[in-house]
């Protein structure tokens, strides 16, 4: 959707159930960051491309892996289990997951150690005022 001096921006269509939804990749001097928003299982296709080799995968974690959260919302979210296959899948060097609810905030070991099934890459939590590089 925009290029640049350098900086290119992509977007796709994501999935949200009747929500739009937008995937966005940002690469600039040779980094790559993509950023998944609110997605559920039908746009877990479209994340896998175009985050294929990203060096940080932003990723939206509103709910456990089932059936710990409420079944409405794995029709709006993707669970821990489905972040950590797209992630190996995309091949993506580093994952960073946003969209924290207070479930999620209080069950963080649960949530890596279910990631880590399928991706081994470094796994950190969004905070304000955190800043990924220099």
């Amino acid at each position: 959707i925009f290029s640049e001096d350098g900086l290119r921006i992509t977007a796709v269509a994501g999935h949200h159930r009747d929500a739009p939804a937008v995937i966005y990749r940002v690469d600039y001097k040779g980094k790559s960051i993509t950023f998944s928003g609110d997605i559920d299982a039908h746009g877990h296709a479209a994340l896998t491309r175009i985050a294929k080799g990203s060096d940080l995968l932003v990723f939206n974690a509103a709910v456990l892996d089932p059936p710990d959260s409420p079944p409405a919302l794995y029709a709006l979210h993707t669970a821990p289990g489905d972040i950590g296959n797209i992630s190996a899948a995309a091949d993506v060097s580093s994952l960073l997951l946003s969209h924290l609810s207070r479930d999620i905030d209080e069950s963080r070991d649960a949530l890596v150690q279910s990631i880590r099934r399928s991706y081994q890459g470094p796994v950190q939590f969004a905070e304000d005022g955190l800043r990924v590089w220099p």
